[in-house]
């Protein structure tokens, strides 16, 4: 504690430190060294019989100690060869090996005084003399150790001759102070330039790494903004607008050049599906097969992503049509990567310039409209901005802009459509769905709904459905109290961690059994975080909520998500139904087939005529739904239905079935 008080200091700086306690440590071996030889002559050197056992052991005292000197210098140097930092311990320790050097040199001048010859006395001296004046340079790199040392060394000595008995003696007392007060001053001056010297080394080295890492940033700058892709070696943004700003500044009037806007289909999920360095494959064979469509001079550039640009000049002998064909051809064969065989789609917007833009960023616009009205299901190999698309996306953002606003404006409903029992032609749930007047037209789900989802407004819109679909079953539970209700929830909604949580929050609200509300979710909701949204249905399940696989046949992983999720019921999609005669039926049959081993229910949509009903319920298939039974009924139409005697809200059609 002693040796940590006296070794306090205000260095922070571990550069700073290490280099002081380098210093102290490679200064420390000369020192180490005339220690040994001067204590091993005053110990051995003057054979006084009365002292020679008491110096012996001062010796070997002393000896102990240089040892543990030398084998804390011999780790520290083997720590510092290995590029490890020293630390305020290695200070420490340091300290005090020096500090116990230094008081067996003072115990020793100080007991054996009155024991020495004229010979040893002065020899005593002249070595502590030595030692304390070799200190200053020796330990300069720390002052209060150097100061300590030489004070330890010589003021003992000292004051004993001044006290001592012997008027010979006090001058040479008197001139040990003295000396010592010179070596004091003179450690103090070499500390302090010592110091100094350190801390302009580690400022000048600071300084040093403060350029070199501006250096770097600005030298990852210009990389940054080099020409070319560091993937593809394609042209990258800012070097293609250049280009395409250059070529379109040269042109002649009469020329036509097109902006292609190029998209991968499923791109992500490769990435997700087989990692990002198979993502890197694809994109570097994508790039090639482009290249090889290309062959017109045309300027290629990779936008971001899986999105590239290309820009095109046509000619009597080269049509942009032939282009975009071209491409589709080349990047619609299978990309075989080191492990895996793809198969990759793309979507294609075309603008023309001068018929659609005059500059380069407005045909970019323009052809990355018209890319994603293919990619929202178009069917042509590429879509050609016209006034037609521009009109449709102009109806399309006033839709988008109005939905925003449809909780507020209370332009959204609810209907309700029931589904059958097959066994007793009983009501036995309904499907919420949701409709939306916008300026006194009704707008489909399938078009409002895509557009609530890219805009943000899904989340809203999906609580609201929600809680109003639990809100009426609450309100159908006096009518009917075992009445189930299937809601549709996005993929957007699983999005929200609270998702859970305020599902159980309007169920409590509304006091309603979650087992009769029943979640329906497409399989196309696992081609996102599988894992995440497995984790969110798992925690509904917890709660009582009941999960639907709807459209069951048309998503993602059919098989995978129901035994994943243990679904409580299955909605085999209309599409199957509508061709039971072709083979729709072996669809339904196998579903059949694994509902008896997984513990789930089926329910059939779509179905619309008495032949269908009747082969459904032939094969056992648990709950109907369609218009054979019912279209959607406002609120008050399902509560009419629900108030009549329970006979008169059997499907006849059911009754017809069973009695034929």
């Amino acid at each position: 504690m002693t040796v940590k008080l006296l070794m306090q200091t205000q260095v922070n700086d571990p550069h700073v430190l290490n280099d002081h306690l380098k210093l102290l440590y490679q200064n420390a071996i000369p020192g180490i060294a005339i220690t040994i030889v001067a204590s091993a002559g005053l110990a051995f050197g003057f054979a006084e019989h009365s002292t020679v056992h008491y110096k012996f052991i001062w010796w070997l005292c002393l000896s102990a100690v240089v040892g543990f000197r030398i084998i804390d210098t011999a780790l520290w140097f083997r720590r510092a060869n290995k590029g490890l930092f020293s630390c305020q311990n290695d200070l420490y320790r340091f300290g005090a090996g020096v500090l116990l050097t230094a008081f067996l040199w003072a115990f020793y001048c100080v007991y054996f005084y009155n024991k020495s010859s004229i010979d040893e006395l002065f020899s005593s001296l002249v070595i502590v003399s030595a030692m304390a004046g070799g200190a200053a340079t020796v330990l300069s790199g720390n002052k209060l150790l150097s100061q300590i040392y030489t004070l330890m060394l010589l003021a003992p000595f000292s004051l004993q001759m001044i006290l001592g008995d012997n008027p010979a003696h006090l001058l040479l007392g008197c001139l040990g102070l003295a000396y010592a007060a010179v070596m004091l001053s003179v450690a103090n001056a070499a500390a302090n330039f010592t110091k100094n010297s350190i801390m302009l080394r580690n400022e000048h080295n600071q300084l040093l790494k403060t350029m070199e890492h501006k250096v770097q940033q600005r030298t990852e700058k210009i990389i940054e903004l080099s020409q070319h892709d560091s993937l593809t070696q394609l042209l990258n943004r800012r070097s293609f607008l250049a280009a395409a700003k250059l070529q379109l500044s040269q042109i002649e009037t009469d020329s036509q050049y097109a902006i292609f806007f190029l998209d991968l289909d499923g791109f992500k999920q490769v990435n997700d599906n087989f990692g990002h360095r198979v993502g890197d494959e694809v994109l570097t064979e994508v790039v090639k097969r482009i290249k090889q469509a290309c062959q017109h001079d045309e300027i290629i550039c990779r936008w971001g992503g899986d999105e590239f640009i290309i820009m095109a000049h046509q000619s009597p002998l080269y049509r942009f049509e032939d282009l975009a064909i071209a491409l589709k051809k080349h990047i619609n064969q299978a990309i075989i990567t080191t492990q895996h065989v793809i198969h990759m789609d793309c979507s294609i917007g075309i603008a023309m310039y001068p018929e659609h833009g005059q500059s380069i960023s407005d045909l970019i616009s323009l052809a990355d409209l018209s890319m994603y009205s293919r990619k929202s299901g178009g069917t042509d190999d590429y879509v050609m901005f016209s006034g037609e698309l521009e009109q449709k996306i102009k109806h399309e953002m006033h839709l988008s802009k109005g939905i925003a606003q449809a909780i507020a404006e209370q332009q959204l409903r609810l209907v309700f459509q029931p589904i059958i029992d097959s066994t007793t032609g009983d009501i036995a749930s309904v499907e919420a769905l949701l409709r939306w007047e916008f300026e006194g037209n009704n707008i489909p789900p399938d078009v409002f709904i895509p557009l609530a989802e890219k805009n943000g407004a899904i989340k809203q819109i999906g609580y609201w459905v929600l809680e109003e679909s639990v809100r009426h079953l609450s309100a159908l539970h006096l009518l009917k109290p075992q009445l189930a209700i299937c809601i549709n929830v996005s993929v957007i909604q699983f999005e929200d961690i609270d998702f859970v949580s305020k599902a159980e929050q309007i169920i409590n609200q509304y006091h309603v059994n979650p087992s009769k509300v029943h979640l329906e979710i497409t399989e196309s909701v696992f081609s996102q975080d599988k894992l995440k949204l497995i984790d969110m249905v798992k925690a509904l399940q917890l709660l009582g909520f009941m999960i639907s696989i709807d459209d069951f046949g048309t998503g993602y992983s059919s098989l995978s998500v129901i035994q994943d999720l243990h679904v409580n019921t299955v909605k085999i999609d209309r599409s199957f139904i509508n061709n039971l005669h072709l083979h729709g039926i072996d669809i339904v049959k196998a579903v059949m087939v694994m509902s008896h081993g997984l513990g789930y229910r089926v329910v059939a949509e779509g179905v619309e005529n008495q032949q269908q009903a009747n082969t459904l319920t032939a094969l056992g298939i648990h709950y109907l739904q369609g218009y054979l039974f019912d279209k959607p009924l406002e609120f008050d139409a399902l509560t009419q239905k629900l108030s009549r005697h329970p006979d008169e809200q059997r499907s006849p059609f059911l009754l017809r079935s069973a009695n034929s």
